[in-house]
């Protein structure tokens, strides 16, 4: 019997060691896979541009998290844009009016981080008032692959001009500059988050102005919705020089951060956050807060950053390193269902081995109450006997029970009725104390 009972309670652990471990590997199965250890960011070639600044500050921060950060050369938005669909690099910064929901399917935003205004210079001894008087001349408008060529075209597209109608000069920053400073170029189109640089140098270029789009933002706006008005002050690339000496209107688009729309969920949340950390903070273009946003997107909100805007970073990532916040996070997924296994079983458990241990008593009542039963429909000398012997083997089986000392009082109790039904069946017994036998639990 000892053997038996080890048997029982042997089965039943490894049943339950099976059950915990398939719970285990049903919720490995569904936790998400750790975040990758490389991540690639496209960067612009010129050292001062806006989009190199920024992808720096990125890179630094994913570095000093953990991350092997690889930094991928690029001429611009329409090159970063290619990048991403080829799978060549994992996040870029995109140019609001650039990407395509249809050509880019699969692309997804984590939001627009800060405003790039179109600066249209002109020579001011060409009698150049619109952008539609540049029909024949020499405009500078980027280079090819370039988002700052593809606005220019979508702005004098706007009015009537085709690449055709113009002398495409695909030049742009310090080379824009020199054109228009030696005449070679009447007028340079440019597309920069950054006051200083090239935008720096034709704000006192002698012979260059800077077009006021004041009067028609309106209309440009309404024929190129991609683009928003801002307002450059006076004074707002320097005070002490007074520059620019009176209030610009300009038009921009926003700059946004591109990724593949199965980027790891935790690697949003990283992004985003460092996204914060960078684009927080004041600019001339905007208050402090306005940025990152989800407003203006060409490209799907990825659901996760959308997320994380309305909710903010997850309680573990808030007050972990982020390694050891996603270590965290993926063994709850896998903890969740073994423990929804476990923590019944821990509480049953001990029921169930309790209910075992006296079934094993219990079940030699059934043969305690037939001798009883015939005991009392017989009053034959020798049958009566022969439940006497019954009862001696009967006994016999019980004391070798073998239980745990907190069952053994129900042993107890069954041998107590047992000498209680001897006793009926004793020679010159009192049939009539007889008293109806019920089986004692204890």
């Amino acid at each position: 019997m000892q053997r038996l009972l080890v048997m029982i309670v042997r089965q039943w652990v490894l049943s339950a060691i099976v059950l915990v471990l398939g719970c285990a590997v049903l919720g490995y199965s569904l936790a998400a896979p750790p975040p990758p250890k490389e991540i690639r960011i496209a960067v612009g070639t010129a050292a001062d541009s806006a989009y190199t600044q920024a992808a720096a500050a990125y890179a630094a921060r994913l570095e000093a998290t953990g991350f092997h950060v690889r930094r991928v050369p690029t001429e611009g938005s329409v090159e970063n844009l290619a990048l991403l669909r080829e799978r060549r690099v994992d996040v870029a910064m995109v140019q609001g009016g650039i990407a395509d929901r249809q050509r880019d399917g699969g692309l997804e935003s984590l939001g627009a981080v800060f405003y790039e205004p179109v600066w249209a210079f002109r020579r001011s001894d060409r009698g150049l008032e619109r952008l539609a008087d540049l029909r024949g001349r020499r405009v500078a408008i980027g280079p090819e692959g370039s988002g700052t060529r593809v606005l220019a075209l979508a702005l004098l597209a706007a009015n009537d001009l085709g690449p055709g109608d113009i002398e495409v000069l695909p030049v742009t920053g310090t080379e824009a500059v020199e054109a228009l400073a030696d005449g070679s170029a009447d007028a340079a189109i440019l597309v920069s988050a950054r006051l200083g640089g090239a935008v720096g140098r034709l704000m006192t270029t002698p012979l260059v102005e800077l077009r006021d789009f004041a009067s028609v933002a309106d209309a440009y706006e309404a024929h190129l919705p991609f683009l928003d008005t801002v307002r450059l002050p006076e004074g707002g690339i320097s005070l002490a020089q007074n520059r620019p000496p009176h209030a610009v209107t300009l038009l921009a688009p926003v700059a946004s951060v591109v990724v593949h729309e199965d980027v790891h969920p935790q690697v949003v949340s990283l992004l985003v956050s460092i996204m914060q950390e960078v684009h927080r903070p004041r600019t001339v273009f905007s208050a402090e807060g306005m940025f990152p946003n989800t407003l203006a997107q060409d490209l799907p909100m990825n659901a996760d950053a959308a997320r994380y805007y309305a909710g903010g970073r997850s309680v573990l990532q808030a007050w972990l390193p982020f390694w050891v916040a996603v270590t965290v996070e993926r063994l709850l997924v896998i903890l969740l269902p073994v423990l929804g296994i476990a923590l019944p079983l821990i509480r049953f458990g001990p029921t169930l081995y309790a209910s075992q241990m006296e079934k094993r008593v219990w079940r030699h009542y059934e043969t305690l109450r037939r001798i009883e039963a015939q005991a009392e429909a017989t009053e034959d000398a020798v049958a009566r006997a022969a439940l006497r012997e019954r009862l001696e083997v009967l006994e016999g089986q019980v004391a070798r029970l073998s239980l745990p000392v907190t069952y053994r009082r129900h042993v107890f109790a069954l041998r107590r009725d047992i000498g209680y039904v001897r006793d009926q069946l004793t020679p010159g017994r009192d049939r009539g104390a007889r008293r109806p036998f019920v089986r004692t639990e204890a």
